[in-house]
């Protein structure tokens, strides 16, 4: 029984650390402590495993489209499809593409996958992703907009924040910050509160954005180390921000 209990708790150390390098919620540790040795096994099937397709935030515009290098991954999935034409396959591949930044790749796969099976949101927010990756805001929006009616805390949050951006890139600036009041509202993610409060200095309201400003340091101040890092350069910009406006804190 000592053996077992062993590797459970070389398990759950394992899946802690993984959480605090993927700067995952902290209440995944707590759950891995608590639900011993099962929460590990419920963090690894939910989060290790399947992050391992893709990562959480919207990235960045890509400049050209990459030429694309066949894998035996990609190979392999793209005989599935021939063979099974299952709306899994293109998600899968989709990814593979996502992971690699080859948008213009990404979106026709996640685009097949949804017409296979107009249920699977992982190949919606794939999509927008990778539309969001190609500068296609509008469409990113349009298609977030369909996952938020569905699930509208998806990817803890980080689908509405999406939505939020693919507004304000897109000029959308109303609606950008009607979304990003809901995010900050809702799930403590600093950039929203950066850009919302940008966005009101922008409509004239300065002494809004400077709240929103010192609400964001304000909240920092109780975080642990490894979000603090996560959430650095945005705590940052507020700073430089309140001192543009000739506000400094202690």
């Amino acid at each position: 029984m000592d053996i077992f209990i062993t590797i459970g708790l070389v398990f759950m150390v394992w899946m802690c650390i993984d959480c605090i390098q993927r700067k995952e919620h902290f209440i995944w540790i707590v759950i891995m402590v608590v639900l011993f040795p099962v929460g590990a096994v419920i963090y690894y099937f939910v989060v290790k495993n399947k992050g391992k397709s893709r990562p959480n935030l919207f990235p960045l515009p890509s400049q050209k489209p990459k030429k694309e290098v066949e894998t035996e991954e990609t190979m392999h999935l793209k005989e599935l499809i021939k063979k099974h034409h299952k709306a899994y396959h293109y998600e899968k591949l989709g990814d593979v593409y996502l992971d690699k930044k080859q948008y213009d790749l990404a979106a026709p796969q996640f685009k097949e996958a949804i017409i296979k099976d107009p249920e699977m949101n992982e190949a919606r927010y794939g999509l927008a992703k990778s539309l969001h990756g190609l500068g296609k805001y509008t469409e990113g929006a349009e298609v977030l907009e369909e996952l938020i009616k569905i699930d509208k805390k998806y990817d803890y949050g980080n689908a509405i924040f999406g939505l939020a951006e693919c507004y304000r890139l897109a000029g959308m600036e109303a609606k950008a910050m009607e979304i990003y009041k809901e995010v900050i509202d809702s799930f403590a993610f600093f950039k929203a509160y950066y850009h919302y409060g940008r966005l009101l200095d922008k409509i004239g309201q300065k002494q809004d954005a400077i709240d929103q400003m010192k609400s964001l340091i304000g909240s920092s101040k109780d975080l642990p180390e490894y979000k603090l890092e996560k959430e650095r350069y945005w705590i940052e910009e507020a700073y430089k921000f309140l001192r543009k406006n000739g506000i400094e804190l202690a």
